[in-house]
């Protein structure tokens, strides 16, 4: 069985891995959660040695504590990739680390691994600044970009779907259009990418794009309360993925 050091082990989607990769890895998990804060850490003190394998799922990813914590949001969503992206170059280690849609603007999709990345937010951008700095540091490190993510995670963080289901979510953009990704889908990629030699950018996601409210009235099937997005958040986030999720 080989051994994997899992960073973001308790959020959404490193609740999912752990729960998908269980015949197949020995995971070791990684998280703030468990005393383990990456924002002052090195890889070196917290990689297992007998890994071979490590997957970054670690991230602030919330919009608003992304504003609150703007250094904590660079530290994890920038500068830790970067450190990590090193070390596994360093010590021959196999790295997949995690993206995000998040990362375009919303104004030409549908986007492919080619198209310009300009972020409308503090999030984006930290994250778009480490995908930058893992391609650099590291070049046979593989980047995985997707979208949002729906179904059961079973995480504190809870997925799109899961706050539909639950009613935490009761209004619904017309406007803002994502291709919505099962999570055990991806996570299911994630171990057969691991295994592979793939490197560079890779857009995974679910095959076509939808808007919020149209996922959620699939969901629920009965009439939803529908609002315009924001103006700062990106509109059409359409992927056109290289590697179909679902």
């Amino acid at each position: 069985m080989r051994e994997l050091f899992l960073t973001g082990a308790t959020g959404r989607l490193g609740r999912t891995v752990q729960r998908v990769f269980t015949d197949q890895w020995n995971i070791h998990p990684c998280s703030l959660s468990r005393g383990e804060d990456l924002t002052v850490q090195d890889p070196v003190d917290v990689t297992p040695g007998e890994t071979d394998f490590v997957l970054n799922c670690a991230a602030l990813s919330s919009r608003g504590g992304c504003i609150s914590n703007p250094v904590t949001a660079f530290k994890l969503n920038t500068l830790w990739p970067q450190k990590l992206a090193i070390f596994c170059r360093e010590t021959n280690r196999r790295l997949l680390h995690m993206s995000t849609d998040l990362v375009y603007a919303g104004g030409i999709p549908p986007y492919t691994e080619t198209s310009p990345a300009v972020p409308r937010s503090l999030y984006g951008w930290t994250k778009l600044l480490g995908d930058i700095a893992v391609q650099k540091s590291n070049p046979n490190a593989c980047i995985v970009r997707t979208s949002i993510l729906v179904g059961a995670a079973g995480a504190k963080m809870t997925t799109f779907s899961e706050d539909i289901l639950s009613g935490s979510a009761t209004h619904f953009h017309v406007d803002c259009f994502r291709n919505h990704t099962d999570i055990s889908a991806l996570a299911q990629f994630l171990s057969e990418c691991l295994y592979s030699s793939r490197s560079g950018l890779i857009l995974a996601a679910a095959p076509y794009a939808m808007s919020r409210a149209a996922y959620a009235y699939s969901l629920l099937q009965r009439d939803i309360n529908l609002i315009p997005a924001p103006g700062d958040i990106p509109h059409d986030l359409t992927l056109k993925p290289s590697e179909v999720i679902g």
